[in-house]
């Protein structure tokens, strides 16, 4: 992918935030969110038609499959096609429940992988004026608002469970597994989760977070995020083999700033 390609990926992230999502920021009826899976497992109108929008303009940049959240809530098998030789992955609002209740922990994140692996992401924070994206084997980094580009390089350091804050949550696992899980999860001091995987990525890329923990992933949440926390020297792994992550997977899955601290994390997590 070229980066005249990137940009224009970037560009559409900017404009479907700007026509689409940022419009109905604190201005949602009831009547534009439903419930998917559970009370907290939402869908806005603004997540909808994001993607929408979003999705032939992405092929018209690379033709492939498009992978996205609402697509594969509505047709599941969709996300079987996130491994295809190329495929696009799109989140349209990351942090739906915060969007719904005015917060402003959210972002729109789309991935280019092949074969099931990231070589491309991106994420904006449009309240931040903030873009997000890292390259295979080239780096991740941070477009402030006025276009500074800064690389984002973490510091190497000796982390201990109790320096570490980041966010963590077994919401997706049956029980009573799920309650074990959280009872563990409990036990590490800075765990809180700001209601978005892609706004705690930027975070932990940016050096501010450490850690993001999910019982289960996902290709459109956690593609764009894996990327670049690994671009920005963070380890990402599988939890049940330390696996590197692919879009094929659906187990828990964890980025900590090294591997040592992703071990620490893990042993004091336990089985999932």
């Amino acid at each position: 992918m070229t980066d005249p390609e990137m940009e224009a990926v970037a560009d559409l992230l900017r404009a479907a935030a700007s026509s689409l999502i940022l419009p109905r920021f604190g201005a949602l009826a009831s009547h534009d969110v439903h419930e998917k899976s559970s009370p907290d497992d939402l869908v806005t109108i603004a997540d909808r038609e994001a993607e929408l929008w979003l999705t032939p303009r992405l092929r018209n940049i690379v033709d492939c499959e498009v992978v996205g959240e609402e697509a594969c809530a509505a047709a599941p098998d969709l996300r079987k096609r996130a491994t295809a030789d190329k495929a696009w992955t799109v989140d349209p609002v990351d942090g739906t429940g915060n969007f719904v209740k005015g917060k402003p922990n959210f972002c729109t994140m789309v991935a280019f992988l092949e074969h099931g692996t990231p070589i491309r992401s991106w994420i904006w924070v449009p309240l931040q004026a903030a873009l997000y994206f890292a390259k295979r084997g080239e780096g991740a980094f941070r477009v402030h608002e006025g276009g500074t580009c800064e690389r984002l390089t973490l510091e190497a350091r000796p982390w201990t469970l109790e320096d570490m804050e980041g966010g963590a949550s077994a919401v997706s696992m049956p029980e009573p597994e799920r309650s074990e899980i959280r009872s563990r999860l409990r036990t590490i001091p800075g765990r809180r989760f700001p209601g978005s995987s892609g706004i705690l990525g930027t975070q932990i890329a940016s050096g501010d977070q450490q850690f993001l923990m999910q019982a289960r992933c996902t290709p459109w949440d956690h593609a764009p995020v894996d990327l670049l926390c690994r671009e920005a020297g963070a380890h990402s792994a599988m939890l049940n083999d330390g696996a590197v992550f692919n879009a094929g997977f659906d187990a828990g899955f964890m980025i900590a700033p090294d591997e040592a601290s992703w071990s620490l994390l893990r042993d004091h997590i336990g089985p999932i």
